[in-house]
């Protein structure tokens, strides 16, 4: 049984968010039966809950909903991740185009980029958008390397080549190729350029909580923290699918595995389609509104840091990445998700990229956590990465009632919303039950085609060697990690500390 582990690392999001709900038991006993139980709760199964909400509260009869937690409530990926609602706008084109076509490619980027204006009406409607922090701007990809610049400005190239200036999508993505405006515009030392264009920035976890406090509100939501489920049943022949705890069974009528890197531990045929990967982040103390923009530093299609700051009264800056030491250990972050530890070493890394990285930084040469390591200061978190790069959301195949939203691959933020929005008619059609279309989906595009959970992709997918995408990974480190900026001396200071 894969399940996650029971003392995860804090993370600063949901340390510092105290939310009452991070434990939350809506009765002592989980209920006999539901419509709907949902397995996770984070962002791709609470937005599921909110959608089948949303679709349904003006009709004659609105779903029973359950989700079960294993841990407390959002502490996994959703509660550790970077907080950038970063949409690729331009920088996958090139790979999309060569597999789905520049239709397709498009259609990918245009869902990415209609999540913006989505987490805005969704925010403004709730009346929730000051609460998460949600921001709107610009983002930026630094290329801290010429090998960086090649990449970068190739794929926005390509992408105007094939759709022109001015096509929507290209208008909004411009180029600095002035070294002292890419600096000026990125607060990055040493960016030689850089490409701009729109963004968001979120607190995850209090968006998502913000939606289980709305939710909580029907009488017909129901969430369990710390409620693992250790089995999910065939369909019986009263149309109920049994789920499995140590807290007792729920028998459900639809079943939705949203549990991201854990969905083989109920789903044995996705052992190879979604596998672990670790990521690394830490919260650093800085000055209110220093940097302008949320962005990312290139130094090759590897190695990279992004980061955001938080709003007052919080002010911290959040990064990740950390590849230009990480690059050194590879099994790490591939193939893992030891989210009880620290990744070694990332902790004092971070403190030092502030001085070296930031124009003009005000504090010290060592910068300060926003908490103590051991208190939320710095974090690690599972996500996954999907066999073939796109998340599977849909209807099981071979498993009656039961549906599928995993696999983001690191990059759910500016996917989960809309794609769940896509789920829930089907969980709804499935139940025989009336809905109507919320005016908050009307003018979104629909769930990308790489993104469906269809028979064939599975089947196809199931040659997948694990070992195999772990001893590419390892080929790719080790590539980066000969060249010089991954030899730099902050790099070789944490490598001859005890922390390595």
């Amino acid at each position: 049984m894969v399940l996650p582990k029971p003392n995860p690392t804090k993370s600063y999001w949901i340390e510092a968010a105290e939310s009452p709900l991070r434990d939350y038991r809506s009765s002592e006993t989980l209920p006999e039966e539901t419509d709907v139980a949902i397995i996770g709760s984070g962002y791709a199964g609470v937005s599921t809950a909110y959608w089948l909400h949303k679709y349904t509260e003006h009709a004659s009869t609105q779903p029973r909903v359950t989700i079960l937690e294993a841990r407390d409530v959002c502490g996994a990926a959703t509660g550790r991740n970077g907080g950038q609602l970063r949409p690729h706008l331009y920088s996958r084109y090139p790979i999309w185009r060569d597999r789905f076509g520049a239709a397709g490619a498009m259609h990918l980027i245009r869902h990415e980029h209609a999540h913006l204006a989505a987490f805005k009406d969704l925010c403004d409607a709730e009346g929730i958008t000051e609460e998460v922090c949600l921001k709107l701007g610009e983002t930026f990809d630094a290329a801290m390397s010429d090998e960086a610049w090649s990449r970068l400005s190739h794929a926005l190239d390509e992408m105007r080549k094939d759709h022109g200036d001015d096509h929507e999508i290209v208008k909004l993505c411009r180029k600095i190729e002035d070294q002292a405006e890419a600096e000026e515009v990125t607060q990055m030392k040493g960016a030689l350029k850089a490409i701009v264009h729109p963004t968001g920035q979120i607190w995850p976890y209090k968006f998502i909580h913000a939606l289980l406090r709305i939710l909580l509100t029907t009488p017909t939501f129901t969430l369990h923290s710390h409620t693992p489920v250790t089995s999910v049943s065939d369909r019986d022949s009263a149309g109920y699918t049994t789920l499995s705890t140590p807290r007792g069974t729920l028998r459900a009528k639809t079943v939705i595995h949203a549990t991201c890197r854990w969905a083989s531990h109920l789903l044995p045929e996705f052992e190879r389609l979604i596998l672990p990967q670790l990521g690394a982040i830490a919260a650093i103390k800085a000055p209110e509104g220093l940097l302008k923009r949320t962005g990312a530093q290139h130094w090759d299609g590897m190695v990279n840091n992004y980061h955001v700051q938080l709003p007052p009264p919080y002010n911290v800056i959040i990064i990740g990445g950390a590849r230009q030491l990480l690059s050194h250990y590879p099994e790490i972050s591939i193939l893992n998700d030891e989210d009880d530890k620290q990744a070694p070493g990332v902790p004092e890394f971070y403190k030092t990229w502030p001085a070296a990285d930031i124009v003009g930084w005000p504090g010290p040469k060592i910068a300060e956590l926003g908490f103590d390591v051991e208190k939320g200061g710095s974090w690690t978190g599972a996500h996954e990465t999907s066999a073939d790069g796109f998340p599977f959301v849909g209807a099981l195949p071979n498993r009656s009632n039961q549906f599928i939203n995993a696999g983001y691959t690191g990059h759910g933020m500016p996917r989960i919303l809309l794609s769940s929005a896509s789920l829930a008619p089907l969980v709804l059609d499935a139940l025989g039950l009336q809905y109507s279309p919320p005016q908050l989906t009307d003018s979104y595009p629909a769930l990308p085609q790489p993104f469906h959970a269809t028979e064939h992709r599975i089947t196809k997918l199931q040659d997948t060697d694990p070992e195999k995408v772990l001893a590419d990974y390892r080929v790719q480190c080790e590539a980066s990690a000969r060249k010089p900026f991954c030899n730099i001396d902050r790099v070789k200071g944490v490598q001859s500390s005890p922390h390595l």
